[in-house]
């Protein structure tokens, strides 16, 4: 049981006095994430041990919960990890909390022994950590949406989180596949399957952030395909202007890394799968001198397997470093890196075409058009740096600058319909894209008084600068084959020889300037309001043949809003409405030979938020309206300034309506659960075709999409093992070429066994009933990929 003391102390006492340490019994426990106190007491009481605690040591701090096999000082130390403190095992077998002390590097011994001079190191508590929790949920604070440090209930935006537990529990291994659980995200293959297009609320996510900083997606040269350098992945839904500047409203994925541990930990871990599928990773991590203020962290894996199509493969590498330093009290310096390599030898740029009127042909899964010469290699190489520093006053400040170089070399063949005929001519391209992204940031958080309340305020600035230097590329000299889909034999196509005519530079730069401030309203009520100014200029060269064009375009101090309201309703429910808005730079002429203005985004949404089991379990609710406006609309050639110049006007607006309902956690300390519903319904509101508006502004875009992802832990003698799965449900998609892929079920499971407390062998079973069907679909000619058949992912992890 658990008493409290007049002397603002609780333990547990759950054992008697022994007059020594008790002997330690390596047990299984499942504790989940939530309040520090209330783990410290339950492991205890279960560990059957004594700790006595200060209440205001862990006042307000949380534990990242206990998964597995542990004896009493491991579990003590994984628990109280990230908090700055320890438990210390006292006389009579009774533990202490306190403080971790650490030595100052040179310091020596005093009288009987004492320590010399006592710091605490300036090591980062980052409690928004995933890793090692064993959870579903992030309890930690998030700053994706607004760069205040916000719990979920406290933010005005859905935000979701997909942790490492879920990512090990599923076998994930790309972004891709991480999509496949969250509330929203839905994909779309682009001109091929190494381009893949996430989209949310209706609309494409173009811009992500890594640990929070704003980079340009780019599926043509960046590679998702290994997860295993990142701790979680934060979504938020709906616009993001006030962190990325510009953008699409649909919003924003978070990358975050994985960070250097106070405490030394490796593991090693193999996949086996279907289509020869080999996948190795190493992650080592801790203090690398005796003080602990220099950390590291290395993970490198690699990936090679064939696919269900034929002559189709990939080959992919990671190598991830970084490292910490305290180079001062409250001063942290983190640098790195890490190089991704992803080379996919028959890469199908086409996919699969269908008959005129837009229905399937019965291929086999294994079917593919594109000739097995094809490939798709990317390269990216990125380093970084943050400085951060605390000061006394409770303000904190940060600069991050990080460079990104990526590469794409491909070489593929497209289709085109032959007139009054079922069969295709194919045609080829190869082309090689080098682009390099400069991002730099800085800003400074911290806690204001006035009018006798505490409130919080950001600001900060941020550079963004990319290039392009695209080429050569070109298309074949003497290349004409006659494809008949039912008919056709990929490996007998000769590789072309290819000119290298086409070559594109480009440059772009964006300068942005932030501030939000968070105002406590009343004890129940608080105001978040910020803005951003941003500048923007974008100018390139492509040169085809004989032809060329040049191209410029500015924006200039260019203002993007934010609001939101919290209202907490009691200690478990909070009310929220936000206004996000962003805005889309386009490089289209108007009809008097200007630019047209930028595309503006507008999100309002509404909602509740709930947190139960001291954090373990979130639900949430959001309705939500996304217009977008100032949209392209091509204009008859004699409206335009000259004939030879194709003009626009920008009337076109589009609105997105829907529903989001998600609840994540552990329903009990053994059953954790991911699950979330989305209706979306988007349509034209204006648009040049009058009979258009009021139509679907996108039915590639599921109105209804639902998720479900569980496991659970085998109470009594069967608590080594754990069994899940996941459910995927999605109504019917079309383009506007008439290709429709009905509604359908996707059903994974999963099977793990805890053979000793340092190996686990999990088994991954997708689409168990083996659903024959597109997971993304396009036009008549290209574009359509049939989603996996049934396949299995066998894999082990030791950790030493």
């Amino acid at each position: 049981m658990v008493t409290a003391c007049a002397a603002a102390t609780s333990q547990a006492q759950t054992a008697p006095a022994t007059g020594a340490i008790p002997h330690e019994v390596v047990q299984t426990y499942q504790l989940a994430p939530g309040a520090l106190d209330a783990a410290l007491s339950e492991f205890a009481a279960r560990a059957g041990v004594s700790i006595t605690i200060a209440l205001g040591l862990v006042q307000g701090k949380t534990s990242p919960g206990l998964q597995g096999r542990h004896g009493v000082r491991d579990g003590f130390a994984r628990l109280l990890s990230g908090t700055g403190l320890e438990a210390v095992a006292g006389s009579g077998g009774i533990y202490t909390l306190r403080v971790l002390p650490v030595v100052v590097p040179g310091a020596a011994a005093g009288e009987g022994g004492a320590l010399g001079e006592v710091r605490v190191t300036a090591q980062k508590e980052r409690p928004g950590t995933t890793e090692g929790t064993g959870s579903y949920t992030a309890t930690g604070p998030s700053t994706t949406a607004t760069r205040l440090t916000l719990t979920q209930r406290e933010t005005p935006q859905s935000v979701s989180v997909v942790t490492r537990a879920q990512m090990d529990d599923r076998g994930f291994q790309s972004l891709e596949e991480v999509a496949l659980d969250a509330t929203g995200l839905s994909t779309r293959k682009l001109g091929g399957g190494e381009r893949t297009q996430f989209y949310m609320r209706g609309f494409a996510v173009n811009s992500f952030l890594a640990d929070g900083v704003p980079i340009d997606f780019d599926s043509d040269t960046q590679g998702t395909a290994s997860m295993a350098m990142y701790d979680r992945i934060e979504i938020l839904r709906g616009s993001a202007g006030l962190m990325t500047g510009t953008g699409n409203p649909s919003g924003t994925i978070n990358l975050l890394r994985k960070r250097p541990t106070d405490v030394p930990q490796v593991s090693l871990s193999g996949s086996l799968g279907s289509w020869s599928n080999r996948r190795g990773e190493l992650d080592a991590a801790g203090p690398l001198n005796e003080a602990g203020s220099l950390r590291g962290r290395a993970v490198v894996a690699q990936q090679d397997t064939n696919t269900f199509k034929k002559a189709y493969r990939h080959e992919r590498q990671l190598v991830y470093g970084t490292l910490e330093a305290d180079i001062a009290p409250r001063t942290l310096l983190s640098v790195g890196g890490y190089f991704n390599k992803e080379d996919n030898p028959g890469a199908d740029w086409n996919g699969l075409p269908t008959r005129r009127d837009g229905s399937f042909y019965p291929f086999d899964r294994s079917t593919r058009m594109t000739p097995d010469w094809a490939y798709w290699n990317k390269r990216n190489a990125s380093v970084f740096a943050e400085l951060e520093h605390e000061f006394d006053n409770g303000w904190r400040s940060q600069l991050t600058a990080r460079v990104l170089k990526s590469k794409m070399d491909m070489l593929g063949t497209y289709l085109y319909p032959l007139e009054d005929s079922d069969l295709f001519g194919q045609g080829a391209g190869a082309y090689t894209y080098n682009r390099t992204q400069y991002s730099l940031d800085a800003f400074a958080k911290g806690p204001l008084q006035a009018f006798g309340r505490k409130h919080e305020l950001v600001f900060g600035a941020s550079l963004r600068q990319n290039s392009d230097d695209d080429g050569p590329g070109g298309w074949p000299l003497d290349y004409a084959p006659v494809v008949d889909p039912m008919n056709w034999d990929s490996s007998a196509v000769p590789r072309p020889a290819f000119s290298s005519a086409w070559s594109r530079r480009g440059h772009q730069r964006q300068l942005g300037a932030y501030s939000t401030m968070r105002l406590s309203l009343a004890d129940s009520l608080s105001a978040i309001i910020g803005a951003r100014l941003d500048s923007y200029r974008y100018d390139m060269h492509t040169v085809s043949g004989e032809w060329s064009e040049k191209s410029l375009y500015r924006v200039s101090d260019r203002v993007t809003p934010y609001f939101g309201l919290v209202y907490e309703l009691d200690s478990m429910h909070s009310l929220y409405g936000s206004w996000a808005g962003v805005f889309q730079p386009q490089n289209y002429q108007a009809a008097s030979g200007a630019m047209l203005d930028p595309v503006v985004g507008r999100n309002l949404e509404a909602g509740i938020k709930g947190s139960y089991m001291g954090g373990r379990l979130q639900a949430s609710a959001a309705v939500f309206q996304i217009n977008q406006s100032n949209l392209p609309l091509q204009l008859p050639g004699n409206e335009c300034r000259t004939q030879a110049v194709v003009c626009y006007a920008q009337t076109g607006e589009v609105r997105s309506r829907g529903l989001e309902l998600e609840v994540v956690g552990a329903i009990t300390p053994s059953w954790k659960i991911m699950t979330g519903y989305t209706f979306n319904r988007a349509k034209h509101v204006k648009d040049s075709d009058v009979a258009k508006a009021g139509t679907p502004y996108d039915q590639q875009t599921p109105r209804h999409l639902f998720k479900l992802t569980t496991s659970y832990q085998l109470p009594g003698a069967m608590s080594k093992w754990g069994i899940g799965g996941s459910l995927r449900t999605r109504s019917e998609t079309s383009s506007w070429h008439n290709v429709r892929q009905g509604g359908y079920t996707i059903v994974d499971l999963m099977l793990s066994y805890q053979v000793s407390p340092q190996l686990d062998i999990r088994l991954n079973i997708n689409n168990v009933a083996d659903r024959y069907y597109y997971e993304a679909t396009g036009s008549t000619q290209d574009n359509n990929h049939f989603g996996a058949p049934r396949n299995f992912l066998l894999t082990a992890n030791y950790r030493f």
